[in-house]
């Protein structure tokens, strides 16, 4: 699990003076990518070697707006990781605690080349490793919470 601020700049909202929807997968990709920082991943080296991970699925369900001014803050975790796909889970809430956001994004790494999905345990044994772990992990975490 790991969470970011995020201060939310005039240029993300829309003519209402709220975030423009599409701005929020902006503010989970930053979560996200800091997230695979943070277990010590480096997601370039993955592209550089001819794979790459992307969204298949997006889930967004709004609970509550933020403004020009406020801070979103972005927790994501490891929701369901089965070797082959990751879904990441997410929540984006005022610094009051109160929910704006909450989100999923599925992840399928599949090779530059041609788009077929791979099994991360064969080409990727550490991300699996780290992974695999990450997510009993984020689950004990949750059901505290």
């Amino acid at each position: 699990m790991h969470t970011i601020e995020i201060p939310v700049r005039y240029a993300e909202t829309d003519m209402m003076g709220i975030v423009y929807h599409s701005n929020y997968l902006v503010y989970l990709e930053l979560a996200r990518t800091e997230l695979i920082q943070s277990l010590g991943l480096d997601y370039k080296e993955m592209e550089d070697a001819g794979y790459v991970s992307p969204v298949t699925n997006v889930n967004l369900d709004y609970k509550r707006s933020l403004t020009y001014g406020d801070t979103a803050v972005v927790t994501v975790w490891i929701d369901h990781y089965d070797g082959l796909r990751t879904i990441y889970g997410y929540t984006v809430k005022h610094p009051d605690g109160k929910l704006a956001v909450s989100a999923k994004t599925t992840h399928v790494v599949v090779k530059k080349e041609n788009f077929r999905p791979i099994r991360l345990p064969k080409v990727f044994p550490n991300w699996h490793d780290i992974y695999e772990k990450m997510s009993e992990t984020d689950a004990a975490l949750l059901t505290e919470a």
